[in-house]
């Protein structure tokens, strides 16, 4: 499955394109987790359409970058996607997915948003999670401290 990414510079305006999700993860993304255009180096996003059970009705929403929440070299990988519904302006929506690399050993390479289930998370992960949306813009410390009391 390729993705898709929109170069969010309107003087740009290029696409770019990943492979896999593991090409999007490793290539696509800023320091902080940001997708990002090869061809200007700005944010970027992916659109995405999943038609609901709902008659109807769709949920559009804009992905915007990925935090991994698992453990660097093992086959099973956690993260989530920063999700937002406009192309550009904050992400503050979070959607938990994995992917699971079995290729090495004759498998397939899987992502996980669905039928699968969604990731299992320790509360180190967890944690970790907060700190890195406290560190990218996407949670406030203040926002954290009403919440804990």
């Amino acid at each position: 499955m390729s993705w898709l990414i929109k170069c969010g510079n309107a003087k740009c305006g290029r696409d770019s394109r990943a492979n896999n999700i593991i090409d999007l993860i490793s290539s696509h993304r800023n320091k902080d987790g940001w997708f990002i255009c090869q061809h200007c180096r700005m944010c970027g996003y992916i659109f995405k359409k999943f038609d609901l059970q709902e008659a109807g009705k769709t949920w559009e929403p804009f992905l915007r970058g990925i935090i991994m929440l698992g453990t660097p070299g093992r086959t099973y990988q956690p993260f989530i996607f920063l999700v937002s519904y406009r192309a550009s302006g904050p992400a503050n929506n979070v959607w938990f997915s994995y992917y699971k690399d079995l290729r090495a050993s004759g498998g397939r390479l899987k992502l996980g948003y669905g039928p699968g289930g969604p990731p299992v998370l320790d509360h180190g992960n967890i944690l970790r999670l907060i700190r890195r949306l406290r560190q990218i813009g996407c949670l406030s410390g203040v926002s954290i401290r009403r919440t804990l009391k």
